[in-house]
């Protein structure tokens, strides 16, 4: 029997990576577009679907990650509020720790919470996980099933999905991206 040539790894090589191309080129790229388009899409109709800047912000309670019952009024009560919901997964949530980070320690005088609502149902402990490796500082809930609920009253679509909510219970911003909170916050 012959022993194998470098050329035959070679010669291998290069069909897999042809069928590789072929396999990108005749199979991703349409998923790709497909998928693109849908995103679009769904950035359109939440556009319409998502809550607007003036009306009252839904109610909830859930659980933080130390086991307390959190609602949405006992946080009004101490200044404006602002819900991240957010995944594990979302690279975007990653790179806003930092910057949400900063904005808890500098208006926390002022009574201001960041809540960040883990809505994938992730289990709590890859979500504690995540927390003590990322150095999130700020409150995190974590009750798996009901966070759904939750961010489909918020009519969430993707993340992170940022509300601002003023102590009186109206939203004040909805969107992706992390308000100027000089605005709302003196």
């Amino acid at each position: 029997m012959e022993e194998p040539t470098q050329t035959g790894f070679v010669h291998c090589s290069v069909i897999l990576k042809n069928n590789q191309k072929n396999w990108i080129n005749n199979m991703m790229k349409p998923r790709i577009i497909a998928v693109s388009i849908l995103f679009i899409i769904a950035i359109s109709i939440n556009a319409h679907a998502a809550l607007k800047a003036g009306t009252q912000a839904p109610p909830f309670t859930l659980k933080s990650l130390d086991g307390k019952q959190v609602s949405l009024k006992n946080l009004r009560a101490k200044g404006p509020v602002m819900l991240v919901f957010w995944t594990t997964e979302c690279v975007y949530c990653f790179m806003h720790i930092g910057e949400l980070n900063e904005l808890q320690e500098k208006y926390r005088d002022k009574g201001f919470t960041i809540a960040a609502i883990n809505f994938a149902g992730e289990h709590e402990q890859e979500v504690r996980e995540y927390v003590s490796d990322n150095g999130l500082k700020y409150l995190m809930l974590t009750d798996r099933l009901k966070n759904i609920d939750v961010a489909q009253a918020y009519k969430v679509i993707g993340t992170p999905t940022i509300v601002l909510i003023a102590p009186d219970g109206k939203i004040l911003t909805y969107g992706y991206s992390i308000p100027d909170l000089t605005r709302w916050i003196k």
